[in-house]
């Protein structure tokens, strides 16, 4: 099996039940979401859908029709790992013992992050990386207290001149 992971950009009609009717075609057909987020593009008519899933090649090309085939769905694009700009938010809340909050506040700060501070040792965190730079960061995280997490899917867009639109 060569399976691999791929990004898809959906543009679609900003109403109600679209997100649904995607993630129904996934569920119903066995295929795996990995990462999803969605949100309202520079025009309130659509929303962008950015999904994360992976297959062998001929999964990952009946995704692609499959999803062309919904109404709500206006364009379909396969962002390339060579163009892809992906970032994902994350937000970790963090005992930390007062003898290490120093080494805590250095590693939030190296790491490009923010602490603000919600209790005498408790920190939320909050970064917004690129979905490996969100997993190393959490994983050296680890020698803190990690109390709750919550993360977004990636959203992601092309580094190149063209546009989902373009693809209409």
């Amino acid at each position: 099996m060569n399976q691999k992971k791929v990004v898809l950009s959906l543009l679609v009609l900003n109403h109600f039940g679209v997100l649904t009717r995607v993630t129904n075609l996934f569920s119903s057909r066995g295929y795996n979401i990995i990462s999803l987020s969605v949100g309202e593009t520079e025009n309130p008519k659509f929303s962008r859908i950015t999904i994360v899933t992976s297959g062998e090649e001929a999964i990952i090309r009946q995704i692609k029709l499959q999803c062309a085939k919904l109404e709500d769905v206006k364009a379909i694009q396969e962002v390339k790992d060579q163009e892809l700009y992906m970032r994902e938010v994350v937000l970790v809340k963090v005992k930390v013992n007062y003898m290490k909050e120093e080494d805590f506040i250095r590693f939030v700060d190296a790491n490009q992050a923010i602490a603000k501070q919600i209790d005498q040792q408790l920190y939320m965190v909050e970064m917004c990386a690129s979905t490996q730079s969100v997993d190393a960061f959490i994983d050296k995280l680890e020698m803190f207290e990690i109390v709750e997490i919550v993360r977004t899917g990636g959203c992601a867009l092309a580094m190149s001149v063209g546009t989902v639109y373009d693809e209409q």
